[in-house]
């Protein structure tokens, strides 16, 4: 779901879990497990996923997440201070598709950090995109791409095979004659989308991209320019249902790509 690196204002580290379990604390009673393999993070029978954040007392701030349970799970959200122990939580229960949760709170005086935990007590509870806010705090759309500036060239993309190959230099990408790249992405149901790319289609180039979200829904949108850098947008909304989309751009004669992005807007 979910979103990369989560925003400036969000105190959460990691809080889309796409590098795994990274910043987080886990714990469980066998058999329960905590998994991070799907890009979520998933607590299995009975465990805990955990991280303490610095807050200032005295300041309201927001938390929101979306959960997903199954088996007739059973799970809570809770938010600890420190040092008083004080606690602020949200039960859940039963089987559910993804909801957005969120929990306003202002820590009580004294307070100098608070723990998020993300708990499991029976089947299966999803915990994905956690955001803790200051409640003043500026929206920043969550970044969804991975290394769409291409700055580690060709990580976190899938490129087609020979012949077609894409190359990856000067922290571009450029697809000749129906290469293309495509990168798998985690979505929420229902959630506002913004796409941008910057496109150069040099000697009359131009390319596709292909919004990959269910096999009978594939929008696409025309990369077709001067010759020159252009910046191509697109809004679209994730249908009801779908967790996870394929991004693909491919140059059907010549193409080069820079700046892809896809923000989540809450």
């Amino acid at each position: 779901m979910s979103p990369p690196v989560p925003l400036n204002k969000n105190l959460i580290l990691n809080g889309n879990f796409i590098d795994h379990g990274t910043h987080w604390t886990a714990t469980a009673t066998l058999p329960g497990r905590v998994d991070f393999s799907q890009r979520s993070c998933i607590v299995r029978t009975q465990g805990m996923a955990e991280q303490t954040v610095r807050v200032v007392d005295a300041t309201a701030y927001t938390l929101s997440l979306f959960t997903l349970i199954t088996y007739r799970g059973t799970g809570s959200i809770t938010v600890v201070f420190q040092p008083s122990g004080v606690n602020e939580s949200i039960s859940m229960s039963g089987n559910q598709g993804w909801l957005r949760q969120s929990l306003t709170f202002t820590p009580p005086t004294g307070t100098v950090s608070a723990t998020v935990q993300l708990t499991g007590t029976s089947g299966d509870v999803w915990f994905d995109n956690v955001r803790l806010v200051e409640e003043e705090g500026t929206t920043i759309p969550i970044e969804l791409i991975r290394n769409g500036d291409f700055s580690r060239n060709s990580d976190e993309w899938t490129s087609s095979p020979p012949p077609n190959l894409a190359t990856f230099h000067d922290q571009r990408c450029q697809l000749n004659l129906g290469a293309y790249i495509e990168q798998d992405i985690r979505v929420v149901p229902g959630q506002a989308l913004v796409f941008s790319i910057d496109a150069q289609t040099p000697t009359g180039g131009h390319g596709l991209v292909k919004f990959h979200i269910a096999p009978d829904h594939v929008p696409e949108l025309e990369l077709r320019g001067e010759g020159g850098w252009d910046t191509y947008t697109y809004l679209f909304t994730t249908p009801a249902g779908v967790h996870d989309m394929t991004l693909q751009i491919q140059g059907i004669t010549f193409l080069v790509v820079d700046n892809i992005s896809i923000k989540a807007m809450e």
